[in-house]
């Protein structure tokens, strides 16, 4: 395996790594749009009818509890 070899492989790595960086930010993104959706404006989210932090919104919504029900 030469140079131009090793260059293949380190240019597809390279892809891959900065393909899974911003997929990543897509689904930030997304989840950033669910949580702002069901904000109340005083820094709350009101989600299934109850009332949490943002940061309990966070771990339910990374643990696939919060659904875009509002009241």
């Amino acid at each position: 395996m030469g140079f131009e070899g090793f260059l293949g492989i380190l240019a597809v790595v390279a892809l891959f790594v900065v393909s899974a960086f911003f997929g990543s930010d897509e689904a930030n993104s997304k989840d950033n749009e669910q949580l702002d959706k069901l904000d109340d404006g005083m820094g709350s989210i009101i989600a299934d009818g109850e009332h949490m932090t943002r940061e309990e919104a966070k771990d339910a919504q990374a643990r696939g509890e919060l659904y875009d029900t509002y009241l």
